[in-house]
C-alpha cells in the first residue's frame, strides 16, 4: 500500500513585493517538509499574481529546484504564465518539481478564466504523471469546472488529483461543490490550494479523501483538514491501496460511453 504525507501551502498574495511572496513560500514549503515531512507540497494559483516566466532557465525554477533537491521532496508551482521558447507562445502552467531537481510535469491549465484568455493559450490535453509510486493529475483552478478534466485524468490512471487555485470569496461554495463532485464521481482525492488575500481571497483550502461504508456500498467525501482562513500549511496523511482503486475500477466500468457521445 502506498502512502503519501501531502501539504497544501495557503501563502499570502504580495501584488507589489514578489520577493517576498516567493520568501514566504520557500519558507511554508520548507517548514512542511521538515516539520510534517511532507512527500509533496502545493502551491496555489496565481501565488505570484502575474508573473511570466521565462523557460525552465528561469530564477524561479532554480529556486524551487534547489529547494526540493535539499528537501528530497515533490513541489507543484501551483499555477504561474509561462513563454515558450522563443517567447512564441504563453501557456499557464502548473509545474511539478522532482525531489531530483528536475521538472517532471507542466500541466498546462486547458479552460484559461476571462482575462487569463488575454495573456496565455490554453493547453490541450491533461497529462498524469508519478510521485513516487502513486499516479497524479493537475486540474489547474477553472478546470475542476468541466468534469471532463478529471474523469480524463482517471481514465489514464490518476489516483490523485491536485487542484491548484485562486477563488475569490464569493466563488468558495461553488468551488467547493466542484470539488466534491469530481472527488466523489471519481473516487480519487483532492488537494486544493487557494491563497489568502484578506476577506476578498479567504484561502479555505480543501484536502478531500474518501471513506468506503461498505454494509450500505456507499462512498463517501470527507475533510481531511478543517478550511480556514490566513497564511497556512495544510498537512494530510493518503493511503493508496488495492481497495480504493478497485472500487475507482469499478465505478469507471460502469460507464457507458455510446450513451455520451454521438458517432
Amino acid at each position: 500500500m502506498a502512502s503519501l504525507i501531502v501539504a497544501a501551502i495557503q501563502s499570502g498574495l504580495y501584488p507589489k513585493d514578489e520577493a517576498r511572496a516567493i520568501r514566504e513560500t520557500v519558507q511554508f514549503v520548507r517548514k512542511a517538509v521538515e516539520q510534517h515531512s511532507a512527500r509533496l507540497v502545493c502551491l496555489p494559483e496565481h501565488w505570484l499574481i502575474d508573473k511570466i516566466l521565462h523557460g525552465e532557465g528561469d530564477p524561479l525554477y532554480g529556486v524551487f529546484s534547489d529547494l526540493a533537491r535539499s528537501l528530497n521532496a515533490y513541489v507543484n508551482l501551483g499555477g504561474i504564465y509561462e513563454k515558450t521558447e522563443g517567447n512564441a507562445a504563453t501557456f499557464f502552467v502548473s509545474p511539478t518539481i522532482s525531489p531530483a531537481g528536475k521538472v517532471v510535469s507542466k500541466q498546462k491549465k486547458v479552460h484559461l478564466f476571462r482575462r487569463e484568455n488575454e495573456i496565455a493559450v490554453g493547453g490541450e490535453a491533461f497529462e498524469p504523471f508519478h510521485i513516487d509510486d502513486v499516479t497524479a493529475g493537475v486540474m489547474v483552478c477553472h478546470d475542476v469546472v468541466f468534469p471532463e478534466s478529471a474523469r480524463s485524468l482517471v481514465l489514464k490512471g490518476a489516483a490523485l488529483l491536485l487542484n491548484p487555485s485562486l477563488i475569490p470569496s464569493r466563488g468558495i461554495v461553488p468551488w467547493r461543490a466542484y470539488l466534491l463532485a469530481r472527488a466523489l464521481e471519481n473516487r480519487v482525492p483532492i488537494i486544493a490550494a487557494n491563497p489568502f488575500l484578506g476577506t476578498h481571497v479567504p484561502g479555505k483550502s480543501e484536502l478531500l479523501g474518501l471513506t468506503y461504508e461498505k454494509p450500505q456500498g456507499i462512498m463517501q467525501v470527507k475533510e481531511l483538514a478543517k478550511p480556514l482562513t490566513g497564511k497556512r500549511t495544510y498537512i494530510a496523511q493518503l493511503s493508496f491501496d488495492e481497495e480504493s482503486a478497485a472500487l475507482r475500477h469499478e465505478r469507471l466500468s460502469e460507464r457507458r460511453p455510446k450513451a455520451y457521445f454521438k458517432d
